[in-house]
């Protein structure tokens, strides 16, 4: 049986998420901002398990923001791309062991696994 939360839970854990990857130096400047507020509050919030982002998450974004599927797979590249080396590398080194820059899916797993962390 799937729990309902309430309007006020939903809202005060949406602004948990918002302000976890403003930490990480991810603001509102980069457009992938809200394509990964939204799909990490459904990993977090639904414990959504994703096999495929190419073909569970990213359309039904696409559809929501009326964007393109690569255009939100495009969007969250380009965070990894500007701030992993530069920021996130260092804060997310615990949940990323490898040199290389990880794909999109493998990024949001491992902001994912941030937040759950902090919330422990």
């Amino acid at each position: 049986m799937k729990k309902t939360m309430k309007y006020e839970d939903i809202v005060a854990h949406n602004y948990y998420v918002m302000s976890k990857i403003r930490e990480l130096g991810i603001t509102e400047q980069y457009t992938g901002y809200y394509f990964l507020v939204d799909i990490l509050d459904q990993l977090i919030n639904e414990s959504k398990v994703v096999r495929s982002f190419s073909r569970e998450v990213y359309p039904v974004l696409a559809k929501k923001y009326n964007k393109n599927d690569c255009t939100i797979e495009r969007d969250i590249r380009n965070i990894i791309n500007v701030l992993w080396d530069y920021r996130l590398k260092n804060k997310l080194a615990k949940f990323w062991l490898k040199e290389d820059k990880p794909s999109c899916c493998e990024f949001i797993y491992i902001v994912k696994n941030y937040l759950v962390n902090c919330l422990a």
